[in-house]
């Protein structure tokens, strides 16, 4: 019976880092669905199901009311990245000093 030698292989694939371009599109994306469900269908809904009274005839200022909380949103959510990605420097570089000091 003959044996062979097994060589293990790494099998995970490798790791890149993503974009901010990529990053900012997708956040971009997700605060224009949210701010469409916030000021078109939520309030749609609440209004056909009678909560809401209906909207007057008059101007529709739902799409200057979509613009503001898209700009929030993406404003909050860049404020959340920047605060994540600051900790997560600050927190390799604790560890490059304990890694330095052994």
């Amino acid at each position: 019976m003959e044996f062979r030698e097994v060589q293990e292989v790494d099998e995970s694939p490798p790791q890149t880092q993503a974009r901010t371009s990529t990053v900012l599109v997708f956040l971009a994306a997700f605060a224009i669905i949210v701010s469409y469900i916030i000021v078109y269908a939520a309030p749609n809904a609440l209004t056909a199901a009678g909560v809401l009274s209906p909207r007057p005839a008059g101007g529709d200022d739902r799409p200057m009311m979509m613009l503001r909380t898209f700009f929030t949103l993406f404003g909050i959510f860049a404020a959340v990245g920047l605060f994540f990605g600051w900790a997560s420097r600050r927190q390799l570089r604790r560890i490059e000093k304990m890694a330095d000091a052994e």
